[in-house]
């Protein structure tokens, strides 16, 4: 991650389940059992990798959709202008 952008940072609880479920998918899928500090490194990795990507993903979903809302109700305002 660059240095001027801030870190994402989970709850210890969300981080806890995250380990949790990484775990679970190396039995699930790989038939590979890993540790809690195996799981913890991928989780922080995916974190540091993935995390951004996403967060800045559902950004612009959600912006694209309030853009979308504001220009429907400013069309509707004029609607109703007489």
């Amino acid at each position: 991650m660059e240095k001027d952008k801030p870190k994402i940072k989970l709850k210890k609880e969300q981080q806890e389940k995250l380990i949790l479920e990484i775990k679970a998918f190396f039995i699930d899928q790989r038939e590979e059992e890993i540790g809690d500090l195996q799981a913890e490194i991928l989780c922080d990795f995916l974190i540091e990798k993935v995390g951004a990507e996403v967060y800045n993903r559902g950004l612009h979903d959600a912006k694209a959709w309030f853009d979308k809302y504001w220009q429907d109700k400013e069309a509707d305002f004029y609607t109703l202008e007489k």
